[in-house]
């Protein structure tokens, strides 16, 4: 199987769910051809563990798995150990090493600004909702500004009588965060809006329309406009794993990037890394989609002539 950029960026820098997800794709073959010639080995892993492995909803840990990962190595004609080293170590069990591995929002987007407006609202720091779903669509004008974002979630309550979202919203370089505007489009509302004095930095309360118990599923949208400040891409932060994250970025038609490339970036105070160049469709759109992406922020950058 010839490696391609793609796959070696992803034999590189991980993590391990989206270099399995790429060499399969370079593979062109099926999970069930892979599930059947691993059988001949003498391997069994079913194409639902498979599937599971490449969108990052479980990982390989027991003998056996680790052992069907080195028959994937061989199978998929990958470098010998390129995918068992992006496992780690053995992952710890049980609800103390999960609280562990989720960072504080404040950690995550970094910044006194933003631990601040933490402060003031207790449940921005709760765990209330898995996110099933997160679509971001944003609108750079002919000045280099994000005039418009929208957002679109599908969550899931972890425990009864959860009622919101907490929001956090960070500008660029000459972001007015008094001009920014967070408006309801579907089935929430916006009551409470904080506002630092000295950062681009906002904090918005999502209200749903109704209580939701445990278990239950919410769909809501909303739109933040204004001067969010010339920007030269955009990020969003993960506190807690979403199962399916994707981005868009529409340019206005005197606003065409030189370059297009996504990048990630463990918090705000370290630098972006790329992670490889992306191609900017006939409408002037480009995208990218993850699934169960790090915590941190995964995003797309562009470059100005």
């Amino acid at each position: 199987m010839p490696m391609t950029p793609e796959l070696a960026e992803a034999l590189r820098a991980g993590p391990f769910h989206t270099a399995l997800r790429v060499a399969i794709q370079t593979s062109g073959l099926g999970l069930d051809r892979i599930r059947h010639r691993l059988a001949m080995r003498g391997i069994t892993v079913s194409t639902t563990s498979l599937s599971y492995w490449q969108s990052g909803r479980s990982r390989p840990e027991r003998a056996e798995s680790l052992a069907a990962v080195t028959a994937l190595e061989d199978l998929l004609e990958l470098p010998a150990g390129s995918l068992r080293v992006l496992l780690g170590p053995k992952r710890a069990r049980g609800p103390r090493s999960i609280r562990g591995q989720l960072p504080r929002p404040d950690a995550v987007l970094g910044g006194d600004a933003v631990r601040e407006l933490c402060d003031q609202v207790p449940a921005s720091r709760e765990h209330t909702l898995d996110i099933l779903s997160q679509q971001v669509i944003v609108h750079v004008d002919s000045e280099w500004q994000e005039s418009v974002f929208e957002l679109s979630m599908l969550v899931r309550a972890r425990r009864d009588d959860v009622d919101r979202y907490i929001l956090l919203y960070r500008g660029d370089e000459g972001c007015d965060i008094d001009d920014i505007e967070f408006k309801p489009v579907r089935d929430c509302t916006v009551p409470n809006i904080l506002r630092h004095p000295d950062a681009p930095v906002a904090l918005a309360e999502i209200v749903f329309d109704t209580p939701l118990p445990k278990g239950a599923t919410h769909l809501f949208e909303i739109v933040v406009q204004g001067n969010g400040g010339t920007s030269s891409g955009h990020g969003n932060a993960f506190r807690y794993p979403v199962d399916q994250y994707s981005l868009q970025v529409r340019f206005a038609p005197d606003a065409i990037p030189k370059r297009v490339y996504r990048f990630a970036q463990s918090s705000l105070q370290r630098e972006k890394r790329e992670t490889g160049d992306l191609q900017l469709g006939p409408n002037r759109t480009v995208a990218l989609a993850e699934p169960v992406p790090r915590p941190g922020a995964l995003g797309i950058g562009w470059e100005i002539e």
